[in-house]
């Protein structure tokens, strides 16, 4: 086995080392003491630099965030080096992709004022509207199906159900967290496995409220940008070009799972009017608009 991959590849991190081995941008292999380099991560020394060329407005976003995408993380076999260091990293590509747009603000929070806090990647306030930056990178690998999710969004769900029955979810008893439930959507009666629907619905309940208590904008643009291994990658290397059909694959059908939304209208509404009758707030009216990117088109259009 050589020396700069892992004995055990997975989708996710077989991704992680097509990206490092096809942009050849960074030096690999970030090391924690008493531990084996992680050569899907960049270097100590180019992470350094990487965080030094940072605007300090940047760094304090991302600093400020509860994402904890800069620092090392204690996980079940010891400290793991910063998401953000991560050649797959979403957060680093959006980072990359929007860093010199002018006043873009990266970790958006916004209070769902039904669960958790909404994390959204980016964030700009354009003359017409607001817009609002989802990044997808190594994620879309892993399955999406029986999420843990609190009960406090069964009520969310029921309510989109209602307004849409091509809208469904399926949703279990976990064992000794009665505070929560392992939760599968369907769309047209197909599971969605790769695309994250809690994660958006979380995002348009902060959206929503954020509109009704704040009376911020109701022109709103939703970009959703994941990161297409067709490009910017090499999986030439024999550990890791066995992944590359079925990454292009789930690639390809994260894409398709996201078009059996259609415009996503008709769930910003439906989120929309669950929040005027849960906050007992009268709804405006909206202008919403979704858009699909990778990392080639999304940069074309801020050009």
């Amino acid at each position: 086995m050589e020396k700069q991959y892992k004995a055990s590849i997975d989708k996710a991190t077989a991704l992680d080392f097509a990206i490092r081995d096809g942009q050849k941008k960074f030096g690999y292999g970030y090391e924690i003491s008493g531990k084996s380099p992680y050569n899907n991560y960049l270097s100590n020394d180019d992470w350094k630099r990487f965080i030094d060329s940072m605007s300090p407005l940047h760094l304090a976003q991302y600093n400020d965030a509860d994402g904890g995408e800069l620092i090392e993380k204690k996980g079940r076999w010891g400290m793991n080096p910063p998401k953000m260091a991560s050649f797959g990293s979403s957060s680093r590509l959006i980072y990359e992709c929007s860093k010199s747009i002018p006043s873009f603000y990266f970790e958006k929070q916004l209070p769902t004022r039904v669960g958790h806090t909404a994390n959204l990647d980016g964030y700009l306030r354009s003359p017409e509207s607001d817009v609002f930056i989802e990044a997808k990178c190594r994620e879309i690998y892993s399955s999406h199906l029986n999420q843990k999710i609190s009960l406090v969004y069964k009520d969310v769900y029921e309510y989109i159900k209602s307004k849409n029955p091509d809208f469904s979810y399926e949703c279990k008893t976990i064992e000794k967290e009665p505070d929560y439930m392992a939760c599968s959507f369907q769309m047209n009666d197909k599971y969605i496995s790769h695309f994250d629907v809690k994660q958006l619905i979380c995002h348009f309940l902060g959206i929503c409220a954020n509109i009704l208590e704040n009376k911020a904008n109701t022109n709103i643009r939703f970009t959703y940008l994941i990161f297409n291994p067709n490009f910017d990658t090499d999986f030439s290397n024999p550990y890791i070009s066995n992944f590359q059909s079925k990454i292009l694959e789930e690639y390809k059908e994260t894409l398709e799972e996201i078009n059996i939304f259609g415009d996503f209208k008709w769930l910003f509404d439906a989120v929309m009017d669950y929040q005027s009758e849960h906050l007992g707030i009268p709804k405006p009216q909206c202008v919403f608009e979704f858009a699909l990117h990778d990392q080639k088109s999304y940069v074309l259009e801020q050009v």
